[in-house]
Order: C-alpha cells, then sequence, then structure tokens
C-alpha cells in the first residue's frame, strides 16, 4: 500500500499534475520551434518530459510503501548445566563431563529443528554456556531462575532444562520462585543421593572484629549423620592448640546440633581460628570436618565522653551497658563547667544538648578539630534551632505542639552493622520513645536505623540514625526514654541483652575511628577466594575538603614477600580498587598519597580464606529438583532417560511457534532503482531531441 507523508496529498496531487501537464503543453504542443517534428515525435518527447517531472514532483510528496510482513519464530527451550565443584564429589570430572556432552548433543541433535536452544551454566553466578570445570565454589539454582526469566523476558520460553545435583547453598530455595514465571522446568538428576556416615560443620558465625581484651561468641552448627549414640569431640584449635571442646552425642541418624563457645579476643591483630569435629573412620567425605575463620581484634580502650543538662536515665541505661564492656572507659558530666580538652576522646555523646542556656558550640568545634565522632540525644531540652545551625547532618522543624510518643520500626535495609532476629521480634514491644512534634530531615550521607511509628502508623521520620559529616561520624537519638527500652527487656527476657546489642554496635560503630589524619582507608579484615579484594580510600586537605586530585598508590605483601603495586582510581569523591580475587593467606599493604609537601602512609593487614562451600553437603538434592519440576508444570529426569526428557518436550502441545505480523515501511525516496528510471527517461529525450535536431 503506497502512502504519502504530506497532509492534503491528494490536493497537492492533482496541482503537480496540473502544473507538469501544462508545462510539458507549452514546451512541445505551443513551442514553434517544434514544427519540423512529426506528431508522433512530438506526443514522444511530451510523454517522456511529462514522466520524468511528474516522478521528480511526486517524491515532494514523500511517498512510501507500507507492507505486513509475517514472523514466525520457534519456542526456545533453555539448558542450564550444574558447574559447581559438587558435581564431582562423588564422580569423575572426566566422566561428568562426557556424560553431560553427550546429553547436551543429543537435546541440539533432536530440538534444534524446531525449537531455538540457548544453553548456560551456573553456579555462583549464571553464565552463557562455556567449557564446563566444575570450578564453582558456590550453586545457586535460584539466581539461573531469575537470570534465566529477565533475560528472555517477553519472549517465547517452551521450556527450561536444569542439570544438576540439586545441592544449593547460595541464594534463594528455588520452589519459592516458581510464582514468578510462566515456563515448565524440566531437571536432570545428577549426583548421589545415598545417606552415608558423615559428620560436618554445617555453619559458623562469629564477628569479624573483636577488641582486645574481650572475648567473643562463636556460633556453630554441627550435622551428624548415620552416627547414633556414637560420641564425637567438637573443638576449637589455634595454632595447633585447643582452645575449647565439647563431646556431642547424636540421639538419631540425622542430628542437627548447634553450641556456642566464647573465646579470648588476646592480642590485636589477625587471628587465625579452626574448627573441628571428630574424624569417623570409612567416613567419604572428610573436607567438612573442619571450618577455618579469622577475626581483627583492634586495640582498646576507647574514651567515651557523656555530656548531659543535668542528670537522666537515658543516661544512666548507656552508661550502665558500656561499663559491662571492658573495650570502654566512661567520663559522665551532667552540669558546666564540661571538659575543655576532649581530643583524648573516641567518642563524644550530648544529651539534651544544645539547651536554651547552653550553647556547646566550642565543644563541637573542638569535636570538629579532632574528628570526634558525635552522639546526639534530643529531648525537651534541646534547643532546636541551634541544634539545626549546628549543621551536623539533620533539621528538625518543630510543627505546632510539644511533642509525641513514637514506637520503633526497624529499616531493613540498613546495614552499617548487623541487627540481630531477636532484637527485631523484640523491637515493636518496646515503650514510645518522646519525640518532638516536627519534621525530621537528614543529609544524604545519613541512613536511618529505626523509623518513627505514631498512632499505629508508621512513617519516614527517623527515630535514629547515623552518617557522615565531613569524614565524622554522628549518630542520633531522635527522642527520650530509652532507659525504658532497657526496663522491658528485663521485664521480657529477665536480661537486658536486646538493648545491650543496640548500644553497643551504635557505640562500636560511632566510636570506631578508622583513620585520624587526612587519609582514610576503607577495607575489610577478612575476604574469600571468591570475593573481590575491593579497597576504598578518603582523600582530605587541611580545610578537610573532600579532593581527587593526588595519586594514591598502594603495595600488597603476602607472606612469601612477594609484593603487588596498584593505583587507585577515581570514582565521584572516593578513590576505589579492585584488586580482583588474591589466592589463600594473609597479606600486608602499605597505602601513600602526597598531599603538597606532606605524604599520609596507611598500613593494615587483611587475610583471604578458602571456601569450602561445596565440601560442606555432598549428597545430591533431588526431592528439591523434583520439586521444582513437578510444581512448574516440569517433570524430573534422571542421565539415563533422557530419550524421554527429549519425547515429552516434542510431543508437549503447549510449546507452540508464535506468529505475529510486523508493518514494514519503506520511502520510495530511497529507492535506487528509481534514479535511474528518471535519468534514462531525462537521456532519452535529450537524445531524441538531439538526434531529431531541435537542439
Amino acid at each position: 500500500m503506497i502512502s504519502f507523508g504530506i497532509n492534503n496529498w491528494f490536493i497537492i496531487l492533482v496541482a503537480i499534475i496540473a502544473a507538469t501537464a501544462g508545462t510539458t503543453l507549452l514546451l512541445y504542443f505551443k513551442n514553434k520551434d517544434n514544427k519540423e517534428l512529426s506528431k508522433t515525435q512530438v506526443i514522444i518527447l511530451a510523454t517522456l518530459r511529462f514522466l520524468s517531472f511528474f516522478t521528480i514532483a511526486i517524491l515532494l510528496l514523500s511517498p512510501f510503501i507500507s507492507n505486513l510482513n509475517k514472523i514466525t519464530k520457534n519456542p526456545i527451550i533453555i539448558t542450564a548445566w550444574d558447574n559447581s565443584s559438587s558435581m564431582i564429589s562423588t564422580q569423575d570430572s572426566i566422566i561428568i563431563n562426557s556424560e553431560i556432552t553427550n546429553i547436551r548433543d543429543a537435546i541440539s541433535s533432536n530440538l534444534e529443528d524446531n525449537y531455538s536452544v540457548i544453553e548456560y551454566t551456573f553456579g555462583a553466578s549464571t553464565n552463557t554456556i562455556n567449557q564446563l570445570n566444575f570450578g564453582e565454589k558456590k550453586s545457586d539454582y535460584s539466581e539461573v531462575i531469575s537470570s534465566i526469566a529477565n533475560n528472555h523476558f517477553n519472549e517465547n520460553i517452551g521450556a527450561v532444562i536444569i542439570a544438576g545435583d540439586g545441592i544449593y547453598n547460595q541464594g534463594k530455595n528455588p520452589v519459592n520462585l516458581l510464582s514468578d514465571i510462566n515456563f515448565p522446568i524440566y531437571t536432570i538428576g545428577f549426583g548421589d543421593t545415598t545417606k552415608v556416615v558423615d559428620a560436618r560443620i554445617q555453619n559458623v558465625q562469629v564477628n569479624r572484629t573483636s577488641f582486645s581484651g574481650n572475648r567473643f561468641p562463636v556460633e556453630i552448627d554441627v550435622h551428624l549423620s548415620k552416627l547414633n549414640n556414637k560420641p564425637l569431640k567438637l573443638s576449637i584449635i589455634q595454632n595447633d592448640i585447643e582452645l575449647a571442646s565439647l563431646m556431642i552425642t547424636p540421639p538419631n541418624d540425622n542430628f542437627l546440633f548447634s553450641t556456642e563457645f566464647i573465646l579470648e579476643a588476646g592480642n590485636p591483630g589477625l587471628k587465625h581460628f579452626e574448627v573441628n569435629i571428630e574424624k569417623i573412620e570409612n567416613e567419604q567425605n572428610i573436607k567438612n570436618n573442619s571450618s577455618e575463620f579469622v577475626i581483627n581484634v583492634l586495640e582498646n580502650k576507647q574514651k567515651i565522653l557523656i555530656l548531659s543538662d543535668g542528670a537522666h536515665p537515658d543516661i544512666g541505661a548507656i552508661k550502665n551497658t558500656l561499663d559491662l564492656q571492658k573495650t570502654y572507659e566512661v567520663s559522665v558530666f551532667t552540669e558546666e563547667p564540661y571538659p575543655v580538652n576532649i581530643s583524648d576522646f573516641n567518642l563524644l555523646i550530648l544529651n539534651q544538648l544544645p539547651t536554651s542556656g547552653k550553647s556547646v558550640a566550642e565543644i563541637i568545634k573542638s569535636a570538629e578539630l579532632y574528628r570526634i565522632p558525635i552522639l546526639f540525644i534530643v529531648g525537651n531540652k534541646t534547643f532546636l534551632p541551634q541544634l539545626n545551625m549546628l549543621a551536623q547532618g539533620a533539621t528538625i522543624t518543630q510543627l505546632a505542639g510539644t511533642g509525641e510518643a513514637a514506637q520503633a520500626t526497624i529499616n531493613p535495609t540498613y546495614a552499617t552493622f548487623k541487627i540481630s532476629e531477636e532484637f527485631k521480634e523484640l523491637l515493636p514491644k518496646f515503650p514510645p520513645l518522646q519525640v518532638a512534634y516536627a519534621d525530621f530531615k537528614l543529609e544524604p550521607e545519613f541512613t536511618t536505623i529505626l523509623y518513627q511509628k505514631i498512632l499505629n502508623i508508621e512513617t519516614a521520620k527517623a527515630l535514629i540514625a547515623t552518617g557522615y559529616k565531613n569524614g565524622r561520624k554522628i549518630g542520633f537519638i531522635f527522642g527520650e526514654g530509652i532507659w525504658r527500652w532497657r526496663l522491658y527487656d528485663y521485664y521480657a527476657n529477665q536480661n537486658q541483652n536486646q538493648f545491650n546489642e543496640l548500644i553497643n554496635k551504635l557505640i562500636q560503630y560511632l566510636a570506631l575511628r578508622e583513620n585520624e589524619d587526612n587519609f582514610i582507608l576503607e577495607f575489610k579484615p577478612v575476604y574469600t577466594e571468591i570475593d573481590d579484594v575491593i579497597l576504598n580510600a578518603e582523600v582530605y586537605n587541611d580545610a578537610f575538603e573532600r579532593i581527587t586530585s593526588e595519586e594514591v598508590n598502594i603495595e600488597i605483601q603476602n607472606t612469601n614477600g612477594e609484593k603487588f603495586d596498584f593505583t587507585f582510581d577515581v570514582q565521584g569523591e572516593k578513590y576505589y580498587l579492585n584488586v580482583g580475587h588474591l589466592p589463600t593467606g594473609d597479606y600486608n599493604f602499605e597505602a601513600n598519597v602526597k598531599i603538597g609537601k606532606e605524604t599520609f602512609n596507611e598500613i593494615g593487614s587483611f587475610t583471604v580464606i578458602p571456601v569450602n562451600f561445596e565440601d560442606v553437603v555432598t549428597r545430591a538434592n533431588h526431592n528439591m529438583l523434583y520439586q521444582l519440576a513437578a510444581q512448574s508444570g516440569g517433570q524430573f529426569y534422571m542421565p539415563n532417560e533422557i530419550e524421554k526428557l527429549i519425547t515429552e518436550i516434542k510431543n508437549n502441545n503447549q510449546l507452540k511457534a508464535t506468529t505475529y505480523f510486523q508493518e514494514m515501511v519503506h520511502e520510495i525516496l530511497n529507492l535506487r532503482w528509481l534514479f535511474f528510471i528518471m535519468l534514462l527517461l531525462l537521456s532519452v529525450e535529450w537524445f531524441l531531441r538531439k538526434f531529431w535536431g531541435i537542439y
């Protein structure tokens, strides 16, 4: 169908025909110079001129041709192959690879004529097909399903075939994702499902950071299979010295046991520990009988200065919690004169300051000078206009009214420090705090820990928040009465563990000063062998303005004395370095930056620990694969049943090709052959005029 790109094209077309006909008439029928030509010759020349002029003129109407094309697409068959190391825990990799190659060839040769076959491999991440080496250290079945759904959104996915052992140790249970997909999953089960004698360290949980002189907890989960009434020794070892042990006698053949050890942190530095469960004779998998963990022990003590406008139970509750720790030395002043020299303190806590009669501007100026973090506790005595003028990261705009009661709700996205599930469960039952009836605005560098819930309505107002201001950590508690939380914790649990957890983690985060100079380096003390070793740095000039104009270099050295030099990249207002994966072991580093004539250095250490997720559980989980297939509309098969799988897919009437029509538009102006027709018409006319002697 021919259409035109100009409105009222029909009127213009009539005008073009009239103009072309008039021009031709005047040129050949009214021109006396053409008397020597015969009537036939005139008609021929006039026709050629009319056609050439008309063709050129009609192109001014932007004509185009539109037509419908019928497009048929075959349904997509996606195959995903488990590339994790647990696949070869019970069989040789060559045998498994050969078996998978035969299955891949069978699927491709039998289905590629009627289906589009796309292949993936998966482990810790999902990738397009490459050589299977079974080297992935984790298995994430949920990630492969999500990746397929996202990568092929709105495409005709006929079926997904997942081949693996069903062991997942990362991500969600894939069965829980089935409500989000609309295609059947066929599964092929590899591995050995036989239940064997096995004693394994299931999980070790420990805080990666502790303080010198403190004690820290280690939570250990042990799974014992087919070891009914067999006593086994669980122990923690450091430098070949047994620090703690426990005898476990499982009462059945499928026993999960959890326990906690309390260890001494010792001197500062990186400390390596090993958890062992006794090995059993004829135990097939002994790789999961041990697990290593590392903690970073920091210097103590940290000095905390609390200034308050008079005595207050909130200050008593916080001090009582901090006094339980050996890492803190707490000083409290409830009236003036306050200490003049605060440079030796690690954290300043201001309770209901400033007030209308006490400015504390000089104290805050000293804190900024010595880069001391501050925790503000805002109460009914706090003079909000002056607090806003101090510009510490929060603005509180007073509204009509005196105050209101606010309960606390958790911010699920807060990740600066970990909050336990026990605290989250108890938090809604805590008594409300008294907060100002006001609007609360935080600067972008701040993150809310707890929100205000007022009259049973969850709000976006912060109740407790933390953040950075000019390179200093700042915290806010926007209400008073937190001492009631401590009392309720004791009423509910006969201890103050949950209240102490919140205060300890908040104070520990604020008081921990990574650096006291113009060069701040951020890194994790512990990385795994599959993690990228990432370091971040911040550089400040003497006015403590963040700069990125200088070059930051770092030298990393392993235990063998090998040295590696790197230069940080600039990302926004920070420096960033991704070293990539490093071999397991301990590493020391020295980083430096030159600001003007002065060079600033940072030294530190970190460790890279091995990952043994794939060694912990080696028994294939075909039950999960069966559920995945059955609940999605597919079926479960063993590797020797691949012909049945192929037949099932071929006979599935729901796997149909999709047909749709697509309108194709072609502008006539872009047709090259039209140019040659116009050139031919004009050339023939010119030749005949020349030949017949009218030029």
